[in-house]
């Protein structure tokens, strides 16, 4: 979920791309029902716009904390619209991270949402993902 904080695809406005089921799915349509009711107010007031949330990483990125390989996971992005590269796909990966370790450090990590933080952090940190960080 995110994922749709961070990440801004290089495609414009195409079909709406595939998200992970359930729980996460909820999430999204939850989070892109705040950011319009936000862009609303936002409208009225005559202040700047907030992006809205860009949805085209979720499902290569929940498929890469599922434990898929790189190249199974940039075919998906692919066939999700978005091509991506390595580089491209571990910048973002790195860039979700960043953003889960300050949600796990402000909730606190014994708390449950530090705690699902953490566990996502610890799913999408492997491989290339992995290589080169301290």
């Amino acid at each position: 979920m995110v994922s749709a904080l961070v990440y801004e695809s290089r495609r414009d406005n195409g079909p709406m791309p595939r998200v992970p089921s359930g729980p996460v799915s909820e999430a999204l349509a939850g989070t892109v029902r705040l950011w319009a009711e936000l862009e609303s107010d936002e409208r009225r007031h005559r202040v700047d716009r907030t992006r809205e949330p860009d949805l085209g990483f979720a499902w290569p990125m929940h498929r890469w904390a599922r434990g898929e390989s790189l190249a199974a996971v940039l075919t998906a992005a692919e066939q999700n619209g978005d091509e991506l590269s390595a580089g491209d796909f571990v910048r973002w990966c790195r860039q979700v991270l960043d953003l889960l370790d300050q949600i796990a450090g402000v909730a606190g990590r014994g708390s449950t949402v530090g705690r699902a933080a953490a566990e996502a952090v610890t799913a999408i940190r492997r491989g290339v993902v992995a290589a080169g960080t301290s």
